[in-house]
């Protein structure tokens, strides 16, 4: 009796605390643009979430708390790329038909300053611990480095042929630039400014995200549908290409970490979908449906939602945990 009785509570309390342990995340919300969204950056001090809308020369911000449109502001010539400065809690956005990095204050969204980098800026990047940012110049196959105490461009870098996408390794001060024609990755030490290695990638290669946890770049890869990770050891030396090969749905474009950078997140533009890959086992987590043409996203580390930038649909998809149940009574 005593045996029975010990098993029905065993059995109860594993339910009762997987309920927590386990709880299914979903879309939470959807929200509609007047505007067709490029891309999506988040400022988690302010807990403000901006997105830029290319063709209609306009910024949209939304309140994480509320997660209600706040305000709208205007960019000229065509807003894509952007970034957040945590040194100083300004907004970087590049202009892709002005080959200007405008840089905007996150109090009252006025333009502090306008840089003139390179043609056809695609995305920026900024290493908060040296206060310099970093702009991919598509057209010009170079990268262009601006000095945030002085506001003004200090050197440029030659790369491959149409950068599109950069990603930091603040720690060692290393920068990742994947080019989209070349198809190949360079690897920058932002100290010297100079090129440490570069490495043939497959085709298309869209996105890029480093995860400092375990050390190593994650690329999408729209021509072949998958996630490549690539490891860097000791001064920089590759040493493999394809170490984790992640299917993905079709045409996998933006990427996102989780806080923890346990879990990496996947905008599947042309399935609609977003894929949760679990770094720790190399699995498909989850898959989740979102609106039509997902681009872009971002992970917000302090309300734990992702942010979903819907191209063609003209929305955003907020993933979160959904609503727990509600756990069952004691026996």
């Amino acid at each position: 009796m005593i045996r029975k009785k010990s098993i029905t509570i065993f059995i109860f309390l594993f339910f009762y605390f997987s309920n927590f342990a386990f709880a299914e995340q979903g879309v939470l919300k959807t929200i509609s643009l007047q505007d067709e969204p490029s891309k999506v950056v988040i400022n988690t001090k302010l807990n403000k979430i901006y997105i830029p809308h290319k063709e209609d020369d306009l910024v949209t911000v939304i309140d994480g708390n509320t997660d209600e449109v706040e305000s709208t502001f205007s960019i000229n010539g065509g807003p894509n790329g952007l970034a957040i400065n945590k040194r100083n809690n300004k907004v970087y956005i590049v202009s892709e038909n002005g080959g200007k990095l405008q840089i905007i204050n996150s109090t009252d969204n006025s333009i502090l300053r306008s840089i003139s980098v390179g043609s056809k800026p695609l995305s920026v990047a900024i290493n908060s611990r040296t206060g310099k940012a970093y702009v991919a110049n598509s057209n010009s196959d170079n990268i262009s480095v601006i000095d945030s105490g002085v506001r003004k461009v200090i050197n440029k870098i030659s790369v491959g042929k149409n950068p599109v996408d950069l990603a930091i390794d603040e720690s060692k001060n290393h920068i990742f630039v994947i080019n989209q024609d070349s198809k190949d990755l360079f690897a920058i030490n932002g100290d010297s400014n100079s090129t440490i290695k570069k490495a043939s990638l497959g085709s298309s290669p869209h996105s890029i995200v480093f995860n400092p946890f375990d050390g190593k770049a994650y690329i999408s890869n729209q021509g072949s549908n998958n996630v490549f990770s690539v490891e860097f050891k000791k001064r920089l030396f590759l040493t493999s290409i394809k170490t984790d090969d992640f299917k993905a749905g079709e045409t996998p474009s933006g990427l996102a970490l989780n806080k923890k950078g346990t879990k990496l997140y996947v905008a599947n533009r042309d399935s609609d979908k977003v894929s949760i890959i679990n770094l720790d086992s190399k699995k498909i987590e989850k898959t989740i449906d979102v609106g039509e043409g997902p681009t872009q996203l971002a992970f917000n580390s302090k309300t734990s939602k992702l942010y979903v930038v819907n191209r063609k649909s003209k929305t955003i998809s907020i993933i979160g945990e959904l609503p727990e149940t509600t756990p069952m009574s004691p026996p």
